[in-house]
C-alpha cells in the first residue's frame, strides 16, 4: 500500500521531470540555431584591388554624397561635364577611401548599441549525486533557472546612452566627410588658378623666347648691345624658373585631389573653367554665419549628442549601485527520494564598493565632455571671426593689386615705346616686365587665396551654399 502511495506521487514529478528535459532540449536547439556563424574575408590582393579600382561619377554620386550628407548641395552630373568645386566635394564624399574606412566606425558603434539593449541571459544549473555510503533509496539532483535583475535596472539607462554614443559617431564621421568636401574644393580652385598661371607664364615664355632670339640676331648683326640681349635672357630664364614651379605645385595639389576623389595617380583631371573668386568677392554679415552655429556645425552637434550619451552613462552608472540580485526556482530531489520545489533570491552587500569608482569617472567624464564642447563653440566663433576679417583685408589687397597690374600694363607699352627710340635701358624695361608678370601673379594667388578663405568659412560654419551679398555698407 505504501508503495502504491509512493507511485501515485511520483508521477507528476515524473512527468514535470520529463517536460523539463523536453524544453532544455528544445531551448539548447533555439540556441545553437541562433549561433553566429564564421564567414572567411581573407586580406587578399585581388580583394584590396576590388576595393581600391577607381569608379566614374554618376548621377549615383550626387545622390549618395547628399544621403551621407545632407548639407550637400544636389547636382546634377552631365557627361563629359567638367570638375567643378562643388561637384569634387560631393564625388570626394563617396569615394574617398580613407572615409569610406572611417564609416566602419558606425557599425561598431551600431554593434555596440546591439549589445546594449539585449536582456541578461537566464543562469541554468544541474547537478547530481550519487550515494556511496550509508542507506540512500536514489541518486540526488539538483535543477536551478535564475535571472539576474540588476542588468535590467540599468537597462534604460545604458540604452540610451549607446543610442547617443551611436549618433555622436555618425556625426564625427559626417564632420570628417564635411572636411574632405572642403578640402576637395579647395584644391579644385588651387588647380583652377595654378592652370591659368601656367597659361599666363607659358604666354610669356613664347614671347619673351622670341625677343631673345631677335635681339640675339641682332646682336650678332652688331645692331643691338650685349646688355639688351643678356638681359632678355636674365627675364626669360627667370619665366621659365617660375613656370616650373607652378608646375610642380600643380602636379602635387593634382595628386593630392585624385587621392581624394578615388582614382589613380594617373586619371586625367577636367576641371571647368569659371571664375575663381567670383562668389567670395561681396563681404557677407557675420550674423549671417554665427546664426544657429551650434545645430549646424557637424562636430558641434556630436559633441552635443556625446555629451548626452556621458550623461545616460552616470545615470546608468547611479543605477548600477542596486545591489546584485539573482532571483530562481529550483527542483530539488535528495537521497532520500524526497523531492522539493523552491524559489530563492541572492543578494549581494553593497558595503566596500557600491560602484563609486564608476559613477566617479562617469561625472568627471561627463564635466570634461561639457568643458570641451564650451571650448569647441568658443573656437569655432573666433575661427569664424578670424576668417572673417581675413577676407576683408584680402579684398582690399585684391583691389590695391588690379590697381597696381592696371598701371604696370600701361607704364610696360610706355616703355616698349621708350625702349624702341632708345631712351631708356633695356634691363630697365625687362625689370618692369618681370615686375608686372610678378604682379599678375600675385593677383591670381590672391583671388585663389579668397577663394580658399571663403572654402574655410563655409566649412567652419556648417555651410555649404554662400549666404546673399550684404547690403551697401554692411560691416565684416
Amino acid at each position: 500500500m505504501r508503495g502504491v502511495v509512493i507511485g501515485r506521487a511520483r508521477r507528476p514529478w515524473s512527468q514535470l521531470a520529463a517536460a523539463v528535459k523536453g524544453m532544455v532540449v528544445i531551448v539548447a536547439g533555439l540556441l545553437l540555431a541562433a549561433c553566429a556563424t564564421y564567414t572567411a574575408r581573407p586580406l587578399s590582393r585581388e580583394a584590396v584591388a576590388t576595393a581600391l579600382a577607381p569608379r566614374r561619377a554618376t548621377p549615383y554620386w550626387a545622390a549618395r554624397a547628399h544621403l551621407l550628407l545632407p548639407r550637400l548641395p544636389v547636382l546634377t552630373i552631365h557627361k563629359g561635364e567638367g570638375l567643378t568645386p562643388d561637384l569634387a566635394a560631393v564625388v570626394a564624399v563617396v569615394a574617398d577611401p580613407r572615409l569610406r574606412a572611417l564609416r566602419a566606425r558606425e557599425a561598431v558603434a551600431g554593434a555596440e548599441l546591439l549589445s546594449a539593449g539585449l536582456l541578461p541571459n537566464p543562469r541554468f544549473s544541474y547537478g547530481i549525486g550519487v550515494p556511496i555510503s550509508g542507506a540512500g533509496l536514489s541518486k540526488a539532483f539538483r535543477v536551478g533557472l535564475g535571472l539576474s535583475i540588476r542588468s535590467l535596472v540599468t537597462r534604460k539607462a545604458r540604452l540610451r546612452a549607446a543610442r547617443y554614443h551611436s549618433q555622436a559617431v555618425g556625426l564625427m564621421v559626417a564632420w570628417q566627410e564635411w572636411q574632405v568636401a572642403a578640402r576637395a574644393k579647395a584644391l579644385v580652385y588651387e588647380l583652377l588658378v595654378g592652370r591659368r598661371e601656367k597659361r599666363l607664364l607659358t604666354r610669356e615664355v613664347r614671347a619673351l623666347r622670341r625677343s631673345v632670339e631677335l635681339l640675339s640676331d641682332a646682336e650678332a648683326a652688331g645692331y643691338a648691345t650685349i646688355g639688351v640681349a643678356g638681359a632678355a635672357r636674365l627675364t626669360l630664364r627667370e619665366t621659365e624658373m617660375a613656370r616650373l614651379a607652378i608646375r610642380r605645385n600643380c602636379a602635387l595639389k593634382g595628386l593630392q585631389l585624385r587621392a581624394l576623389l578615388g582614382v589613380s595617380a594617373r586619371s586625367p583631371l577636367f576641371l571647368q573653367r569659371g571664375s575663381i573668386a567670383g562668389r567670395f568677392v561681396k563681404p557677407v554679415p557675420p550674423a549671417l554665419w554665427l546664426t544657429g552655429l551650434a545645430h549646424r556645425r557637424l562636430d558641434l552637434v556630436a559633441l552635443r549628442r556625446g555629451y548626452q550619451s556621458q550623461d545616460a552613462a552616470l545615470r546608468a552608472a547611479i543605477a548600477g549601485q542596486f545591489p546584485a540580485i539573482t532571483i530562481g526556482i529550483d527542483r530539488a530531489r535528495d537521497t532520500s527520494d524526497i523531492n522539493t520545489l523552491g524559489g530563492g533570491v541572492s543578494v549581494s552587500l553593497p558595503i566596500f564598493n557600491h560602484n563609486q569608482g564608476r559613477i566617479a569617472v562617469a561625472r568627471a567624464t561627463r564635466r570634461l565632455l561639457f568643458r570641451t564642447y564650451v571650448a569647441r563653440l568658443y573656437a569655432a566663433r573666433t575661427e569664424i571671426h578670424h576668417l572673417l576679417m581675413a577676407m576683408y583685408y584680402q579684398r582690399l589687397e585684391i583691389r590695391g593689386v588690379r590697381s597696381s597690374v592696371r598701371a604696370l600694363t600701361h607704364l610696360e607699352a610706355v616703355y616698349h615705346q621708350a625702349l624702341a627710340r632708345d631712351r631708356i635701358a633695356a634691363l630697365t624695361y625687362y625689370q618692369l616686365l618681370g615686375r608686372a608678370m610678378a604682379e599678375r601673379l600675385l593677383l591670381l594667388k590672391d583671388e585663389a587665396r579668397l577663394a580658399q578663405l571663403g572654402v574655410a568659412l563655409e566649412a567652419a560654419s556648417g555651410r555649404f551654399d554662400w549666404p546673399k551679398a550684404a547690403k551697401k555698407g554692411a560691416v565684416t
